[in-house]
């Protein structure tokens, strides 16, 4: 019983965007709410208010662009290192011998895949467990589905392949998150994701 509840899916409050435990929410109208926020939520509701996602204070472009610079940076101190262990130890008997291409090609195929296997592992355990990399924890958003709960496993795979996506069609997937109403990119509209200020407010 202690492991299932250690191992339950953390929700996400539908008005400030905090994360917790589903015991320690309820569900008022089809919202998760969190005991800080209930108060005016339930004001909001007697008063005829609306309470649903709308109250979500979305993460634009450039706030997102912003975490992604982070990221990019991270990533960058774990590849030059990688880099010159592999190509050193690649280069250091080619420099002492005849060159050989196809093994300095090679070293770059495996550098390339080992470089983007660790990105993806970095974006999506991150994404499926505290919904936010580190730079996107750095500028205050995260990643949340459209009823406030966090990314499963394979909603989380399947946004970083369709972010790839969205920068191979020369970025248009990424600027769809400057015109869209709710700040969706391409991959967000497939994988029915929102990114959101992690202290959203009403």
């Amino acid at each position: 019983m202690t492991e299932q509840t250690s191992t339950q899916a953390a929700v996400a409050c539908s008005q400030c965007g905090r994360m917790f435990g589903q015991g320690d929410l309820v569900q008022i109208a089809g919202n998760w709410v969190c005991g800080e926020c209930k108060p005016a939520f339930l004001s909001r509701l007697m008063a005829g208010g609306a309470a649903t996602s709308s109250q979500w204070h979305y993460g634009g472009f450039w706030i997102r662009f912003a975490g992604v610079f982070i990221d990019g940076l991270l990533m960058q101190v774990v590849r030059v290192p990688l880099s010159l262990l592999l190509l050193g130890t690649v280069m250091s008997p080619l420099a002492a011998a005849k060159p050989n291409p196809a093994v300095f090609t090679g070293a770059m195929l495996t550098l390339g895949f080992v470089s983007m296997l660790i990105a993806c592992l970095y974006e999506v355990i991150m994404i499926r467990q505290f919904g936010a990399t580190l730079g996107k924890m750095a500028v205050g958003i995260k990643v949340i589905r459209t009823d406030g709960s966090g990314v499963g496993w394979g909603t989380s795979i399947g946004r970083y392949f369709m972010k790839i996506v969205s920068g191979l069609i020369l970025g248009i997937g990424y600027i769809m998150a400057g015109f869209d109403d709710e700040k969706r990119a391409l991959h967000d509209r497939v994988c029915d994701t929102r990114v959101v200020y992690k202290r959203s407010v009403a």
